[in-house]
C-alpha cells in the first residue's frame, strides 16, 4: 500500500478529524473550510484519506495544507473507502494522534454545520456510556424524515460522527478492519459499536450510539433536471440493494464467529449469494435484482 503520511507529532489538544475522499475535487476545499469554520479557536489535525483519486483532489489538499499545516494528505493507491478507514484506525491514529478523547469522521463531499463538532464532543463528555455520537443530515428532499430516522434508530451515517478515544484504541488493539468493498461501512461501524465489539446472537445496545440533534452536515441534493443526477440516483439504488444483501451474508458470520467473522473482503462471502432470495420492493425490485445478480456472478467466479 502506497501511503503518504504526515511526518511529525501533533499537539495533543487538537481534535483529529478523518475526511474520506475519492475524486472530490469539486467539494473537498469547502469540506475542509467547514471544519475550521465550525469551531473558531479550536485546534484541529485533519487527515484527508484520499483513496484511489484520479482527479485533482490530492493537488487541492496539498495546496490547502500549505496554507493550513494542520491539514494532512494521506494518499492511498487503492480506491476503497473501507480500506481508507482501516488505514486511519490502524496506522494513522497510533502513529500521529494516539490517545485522544474523541475522533471525528466525515466525508469530502459534505460540509459541517457550525457547532456540530463541539456538540458531538460534548455528548460523549457528558455521558460516559455511548461509544459514539452521530450527527443527522441537515439537507435533502426528505431531511426531516431522515433526521428522525437516524435519531430513532441511533444510527451512524458517514456524513459526520464521532468515536470515543477509548473505543478507537480498542479497535486498534483488536485489529478490527472493515471488509474491503463493503458498501455499508458506516452501518457496520454502528453495529460494532452497539455490540460493544463483541458480536453475538444477543441484541445490540442502541444506547451505545448517541444521536445529537444539535449537530448536522450538509450535502448537495440531487436534481430531477440533471441527467447525471438520475444516473447517480440509479447507481446509488443498486449500491443500497447490495448493502442489504451484504448484511444478509455478513450478519450470520458475526453472530456465530464474533469479530473473527469479518472477512478481509466482503466478496469472500459472495458464494453464499446464491442462497439469498430476491427482495420484492416495488420499483426498487429491479435494482435489488441487479445487485443480487452481480453478487452471484462474482460468487460463482470465486468458487471456480
Amino acid at each position: 500500500m502506497d501511503t503518504t503520511q504526515p511526518s511529525q507529532s501533533k499537539p495533543s489538544d487538537a481534535w483529529p478529524v478523518m475526511v474520506l475522499a475519492y475524486n472530490e475535487e469539486e467539494g473537498i476545499a469547502a469540506a475542509l473550510d467547514s471544519i475550521f469554520a465550525s469551531e473558531p479557536g479550536q485546534k484541529f489535525e485533519v487527515y484527508v484519506m484520499a483513496n484511489g483519486c484520479t482527479d485533482r483532489t490530492e493537488d487541492i489538499v496539498r495546496a490547502y495544507g500549505k496554507q493550513r499545516p494542520e491539514v494532512h494528505l494521506v494518499s492511498i493507491k487503492l480506491g476503497d473507502k473501507c480500506n481508507a478507514w482501516n488505514v486511519f484506525i490502524q496506522e494513522t491514529v497510533p502513529t500521529f494522534c494516539p490517545g485522544r478523547d474523541v475522533y471525528f469522521f466525515t466525508c469530502g463531499d459534505v460540509t459541517i454545520v457550525p457547532g456540530s463538532l463541539s456538540a458531538l464532543a460534548r455528548a460523549l463528555r457528558e455521558d460516559p456510556y455511548p461509544h459514539a455520537a452521530s450527527a443527522p443530515p441537515g439537507s435533502g428532499r426528505n431531511v426531516e424524515r431522515d433526521r428522525q430516522g437516524l435519531i430513532e434508530d441511533h444510527a451512524i451515517v458517514a456524513g459526520l460522527y464521532a468515536l470515543r478515544g477509548s473505543f478507537v484504541a480498542r479497535l486498534k488493539a483488536l485489529g478490527v478492519r472493515i471488509p474491503l468493498n463493503f458498501e455499508g461501512d458506516d452501518a457496520l461501524i454502528g453495529t460494532l459499536v452497539k455490540w460493544d465489539l463483541a458480536p453475538s446472537p444477543r441484541e445490540m445496545d442502541a444506547l451505545r450510539v448517541k444521536p445529537v440533534e444539535d449537530s448536522a452536515w450538509i450535502f448537495d441534493s440531487l436534481s430531477l433536471l440533471r441527467w447525471d443526477d438520475w444516473r447517480f440516483y440509479w447507481k446509488r439504488a443498486v449500491r443500497y440493494a447490495r448493502r442489504y444483501y451484504e448484511f444478509k451474508l455478513l450478519g450470520p458470520e458475526l453472530k456465530s464467529k464474533g469479530l473473527a467473522g469479518l472477512p478481509r473482503d466482503i466478496q469472500d462471502l459472495y458464494p453464499g449469494a446464491k442462497m439469498l432470495a430476491l427482495r420484492w420492493q416495488g420499483i426498487y425490485t429491479i435494482t435489488n435484482w441487479i445487485a443480487l445478480r452481480r453478487m452471484r456472478r462474482i460468487g460463482e467466479a470465486r468458487r471456480a
